[in-house]
């Protein structure tokens, strides 16, 4: 029997092989002497290693692995930015990429130019951007900047302009790599809540990132690559794990949950390990562990969602440890620091307990908010 057009999927990669050369000589003269050595010229890097897999309608992948493991290869060939050196590609409907936020952008144009411009870059009709035209600039909190050309844009104002774009086109599969980690705290929250909305539209997603803890909020499966081949394929929690297992191995203490999550996409900002990781009982309870530059908390805001963040070196993390850490008065890390001290301006840090703020004339104090567990 037939499979009808519903039942196929939106995404199908098989035994696909792509290819690069690598050049070991920069100037002709290198290439003489190179020769004259009988050294190798070049030599050709497998980014995809005869790779498969396919991605049902309505699905959310998160393609995951360490730096050239090959993700942002596999991301454009599905884009069709590459073509495979073997094997073949197919995607089904229309397919909106995400791989570089603005890419279509011309710095000459204004933004309200350039929306019309990168949504027909997308696929988009003039009359489909009209209809969406006041959507797009709203949720990129543009405003009156809108008729400015965006070489005057900063860079947070650029990819809010360049997301809402992308988010707002019609399109049946949404290809992104590494977009919902640009912008500011707040930005990123928005980017994620949009996404999770167009998962509940049904949306087929593939997404490429590092952020494990975003990731397990977006997609039911991960795909992991390393040297360009498929080494897991299946639930989004196994996934996470199965990219994490080699790390793990040489760590002096066990890093695991919200708090692994955190760790594993900084790694080299914290350092090893070391200590355990504590239940901490006081402050609503929650989750702790001290590593080599740093301290990574996980509790459960009044709310009912969960927060967990890592404060490295910087003035508040020894202060912070002085006053017994997550058991002490501060509690939980509740974010980042913010404030320049160069520019005279107070250096400030929100705990679970109220706010944290240094000054060079007053030194550090801290202010309890009411609502503190």
């Amino acid at each position: 029997m037939s499979s009808t057009s519903e039942e196929k999927p939106a995404i199908v990669f098989s035994d696909v092989r792509k290819s690069f050369k690598i050049n070991h000589t920069q100037s002709f003269k290198e290439t003489f002497i190179a020769s004259l050595k009988r050294k190798e010229l070049s030599t050709h890097f497998n980014a995809v290693d005869d790779v498969s897999f396919e991605v049902p309608r309505g699905q959310s992948v998160a393609l995951m692995g360490r730096n050239g493991s090959g993700k942002s290869t596999t991301l454009k060939l599905l884009s069709g930015v590459l073509l495979p050196d073997g094997g073949w590609v197919r995607t089904r409907g229309r397919t909106a990429g995400l791989i570089e936020v603005g890419a279509g952008f011309h710095p000459d144009l204004t933004g309200r130019e350039n929306v019309y411009l990168n949504a027909a870059i997308l696929g988009m009709s003039k009359e489909e951007t009209e209809a969406r035209f006041e959507q797009i600039v709203e949720f990129s909190e543009i405003g009156d900047f809108i008729d400015t050309e965006v070489k005057r844009y900063s860079s947070g104002m650029y990819a809010r302009l360049g997301f809402s774009v992308a988010v707002h086109t019609e399109f049946e599969t949404l290809l992104v790599d590494e977009v919902l980690s640009v912008g500011d705290a707040q930005f990123r929250l928005k980017c994620e809540q949009r996404m999770l909305e167009l998962r509940e539209q049904g949306k087929t997603m593939f997404i490429v990132s590092h952020a494990a803890g975003q990731l397990k909020k977006l997609c039911d499966r991960g795909i992991v690559l390393e040297k360009g081949r498929v080494v897991f394929d299946g639930p989004i929690d196994e996934a996470v794990l199965a990219l994490n297992q080699p790390e793990k191995a040489d760590l002096p203490f066990p890093v695991s949950g919200p708090i692994g999550d955190v760790y594993f996409e900084h790694r080299s900002r914290y350092g090893a390990p070391v200590s355990e990781q504590i239940l901490v009982l006081e402050n609503g309870g929650g989750l702790s562990q001290e590593f080599e530059n740093g301290i990574i908390t996980s509790y459960s805001k009044p709310d009912g969602s969960s927060e967990t963040i890592g404060l490295t070196k910087g003035i508040f993390l020894a202060a912070y440890k002085k006053r017994g850490a997550a058991g002490g008065p501060w509690g939980f890390i509740a974010g980042g620091p913010s404030g320049n001290i160069s520019e005279d301006e107070p250096r400030s840090m929100p705990f679970s307990n109220g706010v944290a703020t240094y000054t060079i004339d007053d030194g550090m104090s801290f202010s309890r908010t009411t609502e503190a567990r």
